[in-house]
């Protein structure tokens, strides 16, 4: 049962670096989200993180965000790409 949580772990941990990788590629400037997941009306999406930041540069924002009611559900700041993935969890917890 741990090594099937660790290799779904690692697995949404690969999904996240490659979506940051996508994210790289968007030109500076452009605020389009990348696609993590979906989910009825919900999305799992992440978007560049802010220039500057008291304690530090993050990577990215990830936002659970509803379609139906064009609404941002829950938002997490990710300074590592391995803080991201319970943050992920978190968010397909609340769709479930």
């Amino acid at each position: 049962m741990t090594d099937c949580n660790s290799s779904e772990r690692t697995l949404t941990e690969l999904k996240i670096a490659r979506a940051y990788v996508r994210l790289s590629s968007i030109p500076e400037g452009d605020l389009a989200p990348v696609l993590l997941a979906t989910s009825g009306s919900c999305e799992i999406r992440m978007f560049r993180g802010p220039e500057v930041h008291l304690d530090g540069v993050p990577l990215f924002w990830l936002e659970l965000y509803d379609n139906s009611t064009k609404m941002s559900l829950d938002g997490f700041l990710c300074y590592r790409i391995k803080d991201a993935v319970s943050v992920f969890e978190d968010f397909v917890s609340q769709v479930s």
